[in-house]
C-alpha cells in the first residue's frame, strides 16, 4: 500500500529535481500538460464514474507534441485510513492497451472495463497516467522530465448514499466527517471568525472526503478562534456550516 502524504512528498520533492511533473488532475490541474522534452498529452475525462449498469468507460489520451511519446496508464485501488489517501495496485478494472506509444498528432482510445459483476456501494480508485523514458532522449547525467495525470475513478457510485457532511473545530483544528456513501470533493474552505476575520489554513486545496471518512485541517489555535463559519465548495456547490466544537 502507498500512503499519499509521504509519496506526495516523494513526487513533490522528484519534480523539483527536474526528473518528471507530477500532476493530481483537478481543479488546480490543466486536462493538458506539457514536458520539459517537448511532450505535451491532453486526458479526458479528468474524472470517470462507471454506473452499476456499465460494463466500463473510455479515456482519451492525446499527443499534441511533434514526436511520439510513450504512455503507461495503471489503477490503483483507494482508501482513505486516520485522514489520509492510501493506494494499492488493483485488478479490479482491466486496462488495455495498458502501455502503448501514441504517434505524434494522435489520439489513443484506452478501455477500463470491469473484471468482477457490479456490486452496491462506491468503490474508488485513481488512474495514473505516466508518460515514459524515452531512450533516445538519454543524456548522460541528466533526467528527462515527464509527464503524470492522476484521475479519480468511481464504480458503482449510483448506489451508494449521498454524502453527508458534519463538520467540527477542535484542538487540532478544523475536520470534517463525511456519515454518507459516496465521496464529496471540496475545492477549498473559507473559515471565519465572528468578527468577520479569516483564518488561513494549511493544505487548503482540492480534498477528497470519501464515505465513512474524515479528512482535518490542522490548526493548533484552532480553539482560540471561538465561534466560525465555514463556507466550503462541495462537488461544485457552496455549502455553509457552523462548526461543532470540541474544545471543551
Amino acid at each position: 500500500m502507498i500512503r499519499t502524504a509521504a509519496v506526495f512528498r516523494a513526487f513533490v520533492a522528484i519534480a523539483a529535481c527536474g526528473s518528471f511533473t507530477f500532476g493530481l488532475v483537478g481543479a488546480e490541474t490543466p486536462a493538458a500538460a506539457q514536458s520539459a522534452t517537448g511532450a505535451a498529452l491532453n486526458v479526458s475525462p479528468l474524472r470517470i464514474e462507471i454506473q452499476d449498469a456499465q460494463r466500463g468507460a473510455t479515456l482519451l489520451i492525446a499527443n499534441v507534441s511533434t514526436r511520439a511519446v510513450p504512455v503507461q496508464t495503471r489503477l490503483f485501488a483507494w482508501s482513505q485510513v486516520n485522514g489520509e489517501d492510501v493506494y494499492a495496485p488493483s485488478t479490479d478494472l482491466t486496462i488495455s492497451p495498458s502501455i502503448v506509444s501514441i504517434p505524434a498528432g494522435e489520439t489513443q482510445i484506452v478501455r477500463l472495463l470491469r473484471t468482477t459483476p457490479a456490486s452496491p456501494g462506491e468503490k474508488r480508485f485513481r488512474l495514473v497516467v505516466d508518460q515514459l523514458p524515452d531512450p533516445t532522449l538519454a543524456q548522460a547525467g541528466t533526467a528527462e522530465a515527464r509527464i503524470r495525470f492522476n484521475l479519480p475513478v468511481f464504480l458503482d457510485r449510483d448506489t451508494a448514499a449521498p454524502a453527508e457532511l458534519g463538520w467540527t473545530i477542535g484542538p487540532n483544528g478544523i475536520s470534517v466527517t463525511n456519515s454518507g456513501g459516496q465521496t464529496a470533493r471540496i475545492i477549498k474552505i473559507d473559515v471565519k471568525t465572528a468578527d468577520g476575520k479569516s483564518v488561513a489554513l494549511g493544505h487548503n486545496i482540492l480534498r477528497y472526503v470519501q464515505g465513512k471518512s474524515t479528512i482535518s485541517w490542522p490548526d493548533d489555535n484552532a480553539c482560540s478562534l471561538g465561534a466560525v463559519t465555514i463556507t466550503a465548495y462541495v462537488d461544485g456547490r457552496t455549502v455553509d456550516a457552523q462548526p461543532r466544537s470540541s474544545c471543551g
